[in-house]
């Protein structure tokens, strides 16, 4: 074989094996693939929820997993605007999501963005997981969830004015011998009195 096609192939396998050196590295550190959540209808995700109402995100706190899985979990406060099902007896509620790179979840939710939440849980937080059907408002979600539990209600009812009565005397005013007579009583009673010791003391004389 000439010397000068061996130095080529020669040439052409140093190259390929640069490639592929080169190339190992970059696909293993690519970050691992986060889990898909399967769809869920609303009326399945209405099925399993103790508790329905949407409202906006207004904060998110992140904090660190303490189950030992990677991933963090994330506290929502949440303005609530219409409960559809459960005892939400406050105007803004706390919701758990989580990251979990092993199985689906939602992960953080955005702030200043309305959803329909689906949980479970006490209310100390509520807990929406990734399979929980917790999805963003809109006209479509809002349509089947009245049709499915009508409308909703405010999470605080509305307690009614109650009207405050001021008893008034409405009797007539006493006149001014009705309202002296009590002293003048008084002061009879003290003469009456000074009178009789006095004649008591003249006798004694």
């Amino acid at each position: 074989m000439p010397r000068r096609l061996l130095t080529t192939l020669l040439g052409a396998l140093l190259a390929a094996l640069v490639v592929l050196a080169a190339g190992a590295p970059a696909q293993a550190a690519k970050p691992p693939r986060v889990p898909v959540c399967p769809p869920i209808t609303v009326e399945e995700s209405a099925k399993a929820a103790m508790a329905i109402f949407n409202g906006t995100v207004t904060d998110v706190t992140k904090q660190p997993r303490t189950d030992g899985l990677p991933g963090a979990i994330y506290l929502q406060t949440v303005t609530v605007d219409s409960v559809y099902r459960g005892e939400i007896s406050t105007e803004t509620v706390q919701v758990q999501t989580d990251r979990n790179r092993a199985d689906c979840s939602l992960g953080a939710l955005q702030v200043d963005r309305e959803y329909m939440f689906f949980v479970s849980g006490s209310g100390q937080p509520w807990l929406a997981g990734g399979t929980s059907g917790t999805r963003v408002q809109n006209d479509k979600v809002l349509a089947e969830i009245t049709e499915l539990l009508g409308e909703g209600e405010p999470p605080i009812e509305p307690t009614p004015e109650t009207a405050v009565f001021t008893p008034v005397d409405t009797s007539q005013p006493q006149s001014l011998s009705r309202a002296a007579a009590p002293g003048a009583a008084l002061v009879l009673v003290g003469l009456l009195g000074l009178a009789v010791v006095r004649g008591l003391s003249r006798r004694s004389r």
